[in-house]
């Protein structure tokens, strides 16, 4: 491989490098609003799978009385 092609592999690959970064620091921009989408989301599935917890406790004891 001649210098010049090592040159060239070189800079192309910090050129790919310098945009991946561009690519995700442009992707997470958004990283609070993401963050408190994902905290909404993790909250409302804790109610639903308590409310269903709560609902079989109160079965299980109507069974059993």
């Amino acid at each position: 491989m001649t210098l010049q092609n090592r040159k060239l592999r070189k800079y192309l690959f910090k050129t790919l490098r310098s945009e991946k970064k561009v690519k995700l620091y442009l992707l997470n921009l958004h990283w609070l609003r993401i963050k408190k989408q994902k905290e909404r989301r993790r909250r409302k599935t804790f109610i639903k799978l308590w409310k269903i917890k709560k609902v079989q406790e109160l079965k299980a004891m109507l069974k059993t009385a």
